[in-house]
């Protein structure tokens, strides 16, 4: 047992090393945002109410804005990562013009086709509600609006809990549904390896 903690030691002694000399110079508090609003972005993953901004982002856009994106983006990647693995599964819609095409290819087709439009017209139609909505507030009157929280919740589960956990499995969806995307185009099909 002795000999496990010496090596735990020595693991956590060596990833001390390889830190970056400007990783303090990057977390730095901003100023330039409401104190109650950085806060409430941060919450309790922050280190002495600092944010890891290397680009100052915060600065320059309302965090609500960059909120709602982050959520809105990670709603998208975690419905089109159980999309994309589905197609490749071969579970598609019926008919012989869906049979045999990957997740891949799909785009291609759906253009050749003409099908695109239709989707296109449907995530404008989205997309002009949504800005709608969200692009008067952009003037710092937010109210009450809470990013993302749209007041749908048939089944009353909303909580701080399940936000975070939808926040947390969004920014997942996101590296996935990059990844996957990545791994096929560079020729390494379902089961992506």
């Amino acid at each position: 047992m002795p000999h496990s903690l010496g090596r735990l030691a020595a693991v956590a002694a060596s990833s001390l090393s390889f830190q970056a000399p400007a990783a303090g110079m990057l977390m730095q508090p901003r100023a330039a945002v409401p104190a109650m609003a950085l806060e409430d972005m941060v919450g309790k993953y922050s280190i002495a109410k600092t944010v890891f901004d290397p680009l100052d982002l915060a600065s320059k856009y309302d965090l609500n804005w960059l909120r709602e994106a982050e959520i809105k983006h990670g709603r998208l990647c975690m419905l089109a990562f159980a999309g994309w693995i589905t197609v490749d599964a071969g579970i598609t819609f019926p008919g012989p013009k869906f049979e045999g095409i990957k997740s891949l290819e799909a785009h291609d087709i759906a253009v050749a086709n003409g099908s695109m439009w239709a989707l296109l017209l449907f995530v404008s139609i989205c997309e002009y509600k949504h800005m709608s909505i969200v692009v008067p507030k952009l003037d710092g009157d937010w109210g009450d609006w809470e990013p993302g929280n749209y007041k749908f919740d048939p089944f009353k589960l909303d909580s701080p809990r399940r936000r975070e956990i939808e926040l947390k499995n969004g920014r997942a969806a996101m590296l996935a549904f990059s990844g996957v995307v990545t791994q096929c185009a560079l020729g390494h099909p379902a089961p992506y390896v």
